[in-house]
């Protein structure tokens, strides 16, 4: 092991990481004692990760970062170096610390959140173009790809089950899946989130769908026994109602 990849190493490093089985900061670890700049290098290294992690278990989250970090990280496919697969598990939980600071105190498990806390998360991640899963033009494959990954789906509203579909993915509430469909109707992107309604209890069944604005964009929410319903559109709400269920 080199100099340099024992920096890439222990850039990564948390306390008991030696300890595991077939760890490579042991290896790391031990090349410290043997070179001193590397020691100087690794202590500036602790001081300033204990510097940062302070900073960060006082600054609240942003609503929203949870669900954009965790919807863009890619499976990891192909072979990679050995002593690489601790290090990217490590890096991967520096990249979740600040989220995991303020959600920690929320516990684990499914429970549910207010209506207003999950339209912010979920258009938190589809102001910018949100990465899809599943691309395609018909809504068949994609009811099956939902259906395949058990995640909520029910019959979609006619007036935006016309629309041409672009594709879908599965996001997360508070320890719920959700689904997001994209519809595509000329140069206006409707979204549609479908989660248990166990999720959301604020949101009554049978009632009409609420409208609420954010900036340019138009929501809509409504429930029905078993899901509750969202739909996203940059455009004005006499646009967004046309995507709505028939009163």
């Amino acid at each position: 092991m080199t100099k340099e990849e024992a920096k890439r190493i222990l850039a990564a490093y948390r306390p008991g990481d030696e300890d595991r089985p077939e760890s490579y900061f042991a290896e790391a670890l031990k090349k410290t004692e043997d070179d001193a700049e590397l020691a100087r290098w690794f202590a500036e290294e602790r001081e300033f990760d204990r510097a940062v992690a302070g900073h960060l278990s006082s600054v609240p989250a942003p609503f929203g970062l949870k669900t954009r970090i965790l919807a863009n990280m890619a499976p990891c496919t192909g072979k990679k170096l050995r002593w690489l697969a601790p290090l990217t598990a490590a890096a991967t939980a520096a990249l979740l610390v600040l989220v995991l600071v303020v959600s920690a105190s929320r516990g684990s498990g499914q429970h549910s959140g207010s209506v207003s806390d999950y339209e912010q998360e979920m258009m938190s991640f589809i102001k910018l173009p949100p990465p899809l899963e599943l691309e395609s033009l018909e809504i068949g494959p994609i009811k099956q790809w939902i259906a395949e990954r058990k995640a909520p789906l029910s019959e979609i509203p006619p007036g935006i089950a016309a629309v041409e579909t672009m594709g879908c993915r599965i996001l997360s509430f508070r320890g719920h899946p959700v689904s997001l469909i994209c519809f595509c109707h000329g140069q206006t992107v409707a979204h549609l989130f479908i989660v248990d309604r166990t999720a959301l209890p604020g949101l009554k069944a049978g009632k009409p769908p609420v409208l609420s604005s954010q900036a340019d964009w138009t929501i809509a929410t409504w429930a029905d026994q078993h899901y509750a319903y969202m739909v996203a559109v940059h455009d004005r709400p006499a646009a967004a109602r046309q995507y709505l269920p028939h009163a």
